[in-house]
């Protein structure tokens, strides 16, 4: 293409056959009464039906079309994020290739971007997807995604959103973060909006989502609001910073932010040991031990973090471990086992229960829940601190491998 695009539109899709020819078409009529030089980028995830014929015959006809394909399958983050990437023009748009998102709503936002937004969300508002399965599990979510990030988006799920390029391509997506694009962009210091959009019920193929995500989606809005607590820009406040605010900037450094959260975390096991200290048994020294290791562990993450920062050429063994390892989502893996070990401690607490694992173990039911809660909050914590590590080091490591690409 001799003419750089001022438009990109990103379509990531797997299994799509019946449905990339037409919404190709669809695009590319409303691109070109845009009027702008545009470029659409398909990103085929490693499909494995004819998805990749179709666009392969489509990119002979038309030069605007560029097709990136996968090795193998590697989720629709990474689509994304590779669509992202290659993208060439000033303003992206995203979309789904499912022919549910409408093109024609892509003027609309990019109106709204050009009013000052470098991020403009679409809200599926009549959402055409089963009610129970979909859209009550979607509801409840991004509630919940809205209170604890500080970004009320009706619809964080919808794919289709306009983006400022300068922004977007400085956010890390990995993981099934595309879900949280709107939050996330708040790290880049996104001015974020939204419109309502067209929504079509879904005509070929198989959605991908079910309820077994809902336990995941939990985990990462935890671990999201850890990510944005520390590493989000906040603008200094006019305000004069009352006592307790100057004391902490004294004994933490205000850029240590990772700290400064485990110091907070650890605040309630110290109190909580210092006032059962007369009593001395494993309760408390569960109590102190917790807030140790959660300053232990803050330390070790903003020592890892600041390691980032310097691009060493060599990822550290513990940043390779929670990238690789734990496929860069380590609450996912220590976050569930967490969960059970304090349920278990719960469960202890039971008067029957605990009598009879006393006389099973010989230790007594209250000191085997102590070492079980203590263990869970500390585990999960684990999970949570190895999130703020894989995103520090995200733009150091790829998700996926291009197989091909068509007309770039």
């Amino acid at each position: 293409m001799d003419e750089k695009p001022i438009l990109s539109i990103v379509v990531p899709v797997y299994n799509e056959e019946d449905n990339v020819r037409p919404l190709f078409e669809k695009i590319k009529t409303v691109c070109e009464a845009i009027g702008d030089a545009y470029e659409v980028l398909f990103v085929d995830d490693g499909s494995k039906d004819k998805t990749f014929t179709v666009l392969s015959e489509l990119s002979e006809q038309a030069p605007q079309l560029v097709v990136i394909r996968f090795q193998k399958n590697a989720g629709q983050t990474a689509a994304m994020a590779a669509g992202f990437e290659f993208a060439r023009g000033q303003r992206i748009i995203s979309m789904d290739g499912d022919l549910q998102n409408d093109p024609s709503d892509i003027p609309k936002l990019l109106e709204k971007l050009d009013e000052g937004y470098d991020l403009v969300c679409g809200w599926r508002k009549e959402r055409q997807d089963k009610f129970l399965t979909r859209r009550v599990p979607s509801i409840v979510a991004n509630w919940i995604i809205g209170k604890v990030t500080g970004v009320p988006i009706h619809d964080n799920g919808c794919s289709l959103k306009a983006y400022r390029a300068s922004v977007i391509k400085q956010v890390s997506l990995y993981g099934e973060m595309h879900r949280f694009i709107p939050a996330m962009s708040t790290v880049a210091g996104a001015r974020i909006a939204e419109i309502v959009v067209t929504h079509h019920p879904r005509r070929f193929g198989k959605s991908k989502y079910g309820l077994g995500r809902v336990w995941r989606v939990m985990l990462d809005i935890i671990a999201f609001k850890f990510i944005i607590s520390v590493f989000t820009s906040r603008p200094k406040s006019q305000k004069p910073k009352r006592l307790w605010q100057r004391l902490s900037d004294v004994l933490f450094n205000p850029k240590q932010r990772a700290f400064r959260v485990a110091a907070m975390l650890s605040l309630p096991f110290f109190i909580s040991g210092r006032i059962l200290f007369g009593s001395a048994n494993i309760v408390v020294i569960s109590c102190f031990s917790l807030a140790v290791a959660l300053l232990g562990l803050g330390w070790l993450t903003e020592h890892q973090i600041q390691q980032a920062k310097q691009k060493l050429p060599e990822l550290g063994k513990l940043a390779r471990f929670f990238i690789f390892r734990c496929k860069r989502r380590p609450v996912r893996l220590f976050g569930p086992i967490g969960v059970m070990l304090l349920i278990l401690g719960g469960i202890l607490l039971i008067p029957q229960v605990g009598s009879l694992s006393s006389k099973v173990l010989n230790i007594a039911a209250s000191d085997l829940s102590s070492i079980s809660i203590t263990t869970g909050i500390l585990v999960f914590c684990f999970g949570l601190f190895g999130e703020l590590i894989a995103f520090a080091n995200a733009k150091r490591v790829k998700d996926y491998t291009v197989e091909t690409f068509l007309n770039f």
